[in-house]
C-alpha cells in the first residue's frame, strides 16, 4: 500500500501509538482510513472522467469524418445531376419501330417476310 512494505507500516503504527497515545489511536486510524477511501474515490472519479473524455473525443472524431459526406448528400440536387448526365452524353437516335406481322385470321401461320429463306428442308 502506497509503496510501503509491511515492516515500514508496522514501524509507523508503533510510532503513532507512542506519539498519539492509545486512547486517540483508534480515532486517528479511522480518520486516516476515511481519507484514503476519499482519495480512492477521487482517483476513480478522475479516471472515469478521463475515460469519458477520451470516448467523447473518439465520437467527435467519427462525427467529423461523417460531416463531409453528409454535406455532399445535403447539397445534392437530383435535377441538376440529371441535367448534367443528359448534357454529357450525346443524344442517340431512337430505334425505328419494328412492323408487326399479323395473319389475317386467328390460328393461321404468319407468312415469312419477303426475301427470307424458308426453313423447310428441300427434298
Amino acid at each position: 500500500m502506497f509503496g510501503m512494505s509491511m515492516g515500514e507500516l508496522l514501524l509507523l503504527a508503533l510510532v503513532g501509538f507512542f506519539v498519539i497515545g492509545p486512547e486517540r489511536l483508534p480515532a486517528a486510524i479511522r480518520a486516516v482510513a476515511g481519507m484514503a477511501t476519499q482519495a480512492k474515490q477521487y482517483a476513480t472519479a478522475v479516471k472515469d472522467q478521463v475515460g469519458e473524455a477520451a470516448d467523447l473525443a473518439e465520437v467527435r472524431r467519427q462525427l467529423d469524418e461523417l460531416r463531409e459526406p453528409l454535406a455532399e448528400i445535403r447539397s445534392a440536387d437530383p435535377r441538376r445531376a440529371w441535367r448534367e448526365a443528359l448534357r454529357d452524353e450525346p443524344a442517340a437516335p431512337a430505334p425505328a419501330p419494328r412492323p408487326v406481322r399479323r395473319s389475317g385470321r386467328p390460328g393461321m401461320p404468319v407468312a415469312p417476310p419477303a426475301g427470307a429463306a424458308s426453313e423447310a428442308p428441300v427434298p
